[in-house]
Parts: C-alpha cells; structure tokens; sequence
C-alpha cells in the first residue's frame, strides 16, 4: 500500500472512531487507578470524579485481590466515610476496634466524627468546636451520659442524626463505587 493509500486509510478510520463516539449512548462515571502487589493482585485503587479530577474514594484490597477496606471523601478532599469489610461486602472489626467511621464537616471544618461497630450501632462520637477543637466525647456503653447536655449539643451541631450506620446502605454504596 503506498503512502497516500495509509494516509487515506488513517482518515477514514478517524472519522469512523470519532462519528461512533460521538454516538455513544454511555457516560464516565468514575477514573480509576489501580496500584499492584508484586504477586498481580490489586492493591488500590484511587477513585477520581471525571468531571472534577477530585478523588472521591479509596478502595483497598486483601492479598488474594478481596475488597478490605473503603474510604470516601467530600469534594474539597476530607474523609467522609472509612470502612471495612469482609469477603462477602458485610461490615467487619477493622484493627483499631471500629468498623465504619464517618465524619461531618461544617464550613470545611470537622464538627462530629463516630465510630460504629459490625452492627452498625454507634460506639463513640467526638464534637469538635467551631474551630475545630475537641469539645466533647460520648461512648455508647457511658453510664453517665445526661441526656439534656446531649439534647443541646446535637442543637448545637446542627441536630445531625447519628443513630445508625446502615450496612445494607454502606454496602451497596460500596458496590457501585468499586464496580463503576
């Protein structure tokens, strides 16, 4: 084939390439970037919003390539959720003795951070100040707890109901971002 004849070819073939994208019926959802052991199983992937560049979550894996651990993250970069999961996507123990963490931010500032067991029921919560500084601690098993000076912080940090992590919720959650 002489050279007019592959300059030809090319043409047309970018014009065929170019018409079929221009058609096509699917939208990115989420760019992935994947990190590899050195045995060929996954290690991380890092989740990016298409249309920002914004990382919106971070999927780890076990040795054998099973999904362990996730983590999200609001769009201007702080964490959101944390995660860990067994090989059938349920709620596990992670090692620092929680599950699922999630925190809230107001105004980019972190205001309330709990922390859930495999259940999904809350174990701690943390309240931080306007500024960002820990003002107040709650256990789930705190026997002292008064109920009045929690009534007004939950007013006083905007009335964020922080009564369960729904697994079901989580999980599926989880199952689009990493299949996406």
């Amino acid at each position: 084939m002489t050279r007019r004849g592959i300059a030809a070819a090319l043409y047309i073939s970018c014009i065929v390439l170019s018409a079929s994208a221009a058609f096509a019926d699917g939208e990115v959802k989420n760019l992935k970037a994947y990190e590899y052991r050195t045995s060929g199983t996954p290690w991380r992937c890092t989740v990016y919003d298409p249309m920002t560049g914004k990382m919106k979550g971070k999927i780890y894996y076990d040795g054998e390539g099973v999904l362990n651990k996730v983590e999200r993250f609001d769009e201007m970069g702080g964490q959101t959720e944390a995660a860990f999961y067994d090989a059938k996507r349920h709620l596990k123990m992670g090692p620092d003795n929680w599950a699922a963490m999630r925190w809230y931010y107001q105004d980019s500032v972190l205001r309330l951070r709990v922390s859930y067991d495999a259940l999904g029921k809350p174990i701690e919560r943390l309240f931080f100040s306007e500024s960002g500084k820990l003002i107040g601690r709650q256990y789930r098993d705190d026997e002292n707890v008064n109920p009045y000076v929690n009534a007004a912080m939950y007013r006083m940090l905007g009335a964020n109901n922080m009564g369960y992590y729904d697994p079901s919720e989580s999980r599926d959650s989880v199952t689009r971002l990493a299949d996406e």
